[in-house]
């Protein structure tokens, strides 16, 4: 009598284990099909990229809320020049889009193509993958980062 008890009892926890564990396999490939999607950054306020004291220029990067940005740079004069000096001004726009991590600057099409986006994202200056030139047009900046180098100046990161 007290073995056919015993079997019983060792089929029964060998059907509650079995169980048991279908229901953590269900689990587990339920959590493994969920598809996470990226949100694209959306922006309450102006981010601004602006460059600290320097001798070369005035660097000032805008992404506004609506989807576009402002690109403005005053290079300063060389102070050892004998002429007038004069400070030549850059300005450009586009549209920009991204995630959290990262922000594709599309600038706009240029009647003459006075901007090199390979002079003013230098690879030379970058620190890490803080940026990456995609076309003649297409720059991808890292947005989780506090600062930027843009033509070998430190512009910092500033919401308004």
């Amino acid at each position: 009598m007290r073995k056919p008890i015993f079997l019983v009892l060792i089929l029964m926890v060998f059907s509650c284990q079995s169980k048991k564990s279908e229901k953590t396999q269900n689990a587990e490939l339920n959590t493994e099909t969920e598809i996470i999607k990226p949100e694209s950054l959306v922006l309450n306020d102006i981010v601004v990229y602006l460059s600290g004291d320097n001798d070369l220029a005035l660097i000032k990067l805008t992404l506004i809320p609506n989807g576009t940005f402002d690109f403005y740079m005053s290079i300063y004069p060389e102070p050892m020049q004998d002429a007038k000096p004069e400070s030549d001004i850059i300005n450009f726009n586009g549209t920009w889009s991204g995630n959290g991590k990262t922000v594709l600057l599309n600038f706009a099409e240029r009647k003459k193509d006075t901007l090199n986006l390979n002079d003013l994202f230098d690879s030379n200056y970058k620190e890490g993958n803080e940026f990456k030139v995609i076309n003649q047009n297409t720059v991808e900046i890292d947005y989780s980062l506090g600062k930027l180098n843009i033509w070998g100046i430190s512009c910092l990161k500033s919401g308004k």
